[in-house]
């Protein structure tokens, strides 16, 4: 189930990833393009008003672009390379008319919604499509998306879980006369891009490290659609089949320039999987966490107390994304909670749909 919000958001040279974000923290604000930033210089003076601290004065200049698709989906871009986590674009309705979650609920697809979004913002077809698990919120689009003229003849690498990619085969996944692959993961693999040349030694354009990790953990405890498979089921027609199937994050570097790593899917992870990982830039799933102890706290000291931190998966999942209002579902508490956290020494993003940032 959902995170539910919670009651308390060769080449030519390039600078380092280091003194990237050194420069970039130092300045007081790292990439903005589109996206607010919380600083602790800026908390006092918004704290008196009344209202998030934001500063949108400066700019990143690392190369590396993040854009919110909403819910827990991320676009990451640079140097011409595209990867997309969790795309998730059509966001149905998932509540019975009590307000609780209603696993019955037949799957729906907004072709208009993925239409508009594929001409306007995600112009050009992924190298990597990185799922995070097998709820409906993150893999339920991916099938028509693949499907889609845009992407239908390119070779997309499409990573997750055995269960992630059997409920994929059975809807429909790679397709007949696809180049797209399904890449089985289960963590710990670190996967370059472009593939190693038989016979010499290069430098890959940039790497995806899979880490395991935990689905949220709600007030009772657990969460539904729980549940792996070890052959692909019939064909899914409810929110209900699309069952978690075991839950991953990504670290994305880009050389020595930048890291980003995803815990973007859940608001849970497990510590001893990301131990000894030092991310620049953590995307970091911000609802759902009642019952889980210390969260935040936990997740930015274990990943070595990332410079620049990102929420993920703290809208309300239904506001249709070309409606204007969805930048107002976005519960930022949890941006000004998460600033709490990292203090002077950090910045967090406060993203805004479909706009996209330079880290």
């Amino acid at each position: 189930m959902p995170s539910r919000q919670p009651d308390s958001h060769a080449a030519p040279h390039r600078p380092s990833r280091r003194s990237v974000l050194r420069t970039g923290v130092a300045a007081g604000a790292v990439g903005v393009t589109g996206a607010s930033t919380t600083a602790t210089s800026t908390a006092a003076t918004a704290a008196t008003a009344g209202r998030p601290a934001r500063d949108g004065a400066g700019r990143g200049r690392s190369g590396v672009r993040l854009r919110w698709l909403g819910i827990a989906g991320w676009e990451m871009t640079f140097d011409g390379h595209r990867l997309l986590v969790d795309p998730y674009l059509t966001r149905q309705r998932y509540t019975g008319s009590d307000g609780e979650g209603d696993m019955t609920r037949k799957l729906e697809v907004d072709h208009r919604i993925i239409d508009r979004v594929l001409s306007e913002h995600l112009t050009g077809a992924p190298e990597f499509v990185l799922l995070t698990h097998g709820h409906w919120d993150h893999l339920a689009d991916v099938p028509h998306l693949l499907d889609h003229p845009a992407w239908r003849d390119e070779e997309i690498n499409v990573l997750g879980t055995e269960t992630h990619l059997h409920l994929l085969t059975a809807m429909g996944v790679p397709g007949k006369g696809r180049k797209h692959r399904p890449v089985v993961v289960s963590g710990g693999e670190v996967l370059r891009h472009p593939l190693q040349p038989s016979g010499k030694r290069t430098r890959p354009d940039y790497t995806v490290e899979v880490v395991r990790s935990l689905h949220s953990q709600l007030g009772g405890y657990g969460f539904d659609p729980y549940g792996t498979l070890t052959a692909p089921p019939s064909r899914p027609r409810t929110l209900g089949d699309l069952v978690e199937g075991g839950t991953l994050g990504y670290q994305v570097t880009v050389g020595e320039r930048l890291s980003v790593m995803f815990l973007s899917g859940t608001a849970n992870f497990a510590a001893r999987e990301v131990s000894g990982a030092t991310p620049d830039v953590l995307v970091l799933g911000a609802s759902g966490h009642a019952a889980v102890h210390d969260y935040f706290e936990r997740a930015v000291s274990a990943l070595g107390r990332p410079r620049v931190i990102v929420p993920s998966h703290h809208d309300d999942m239904v506001t249709a994304l070309d409606d204007p209002a969805v930048h107002e579902t976005v519960n930022r508490r949890v941006v000004d909670r998460l600033q709490q956290v990292v203090g002077a020494g950090g910045h967090v993003v406060d993203p805004r749909h479909l706009e996209p940032f330079e880290l």
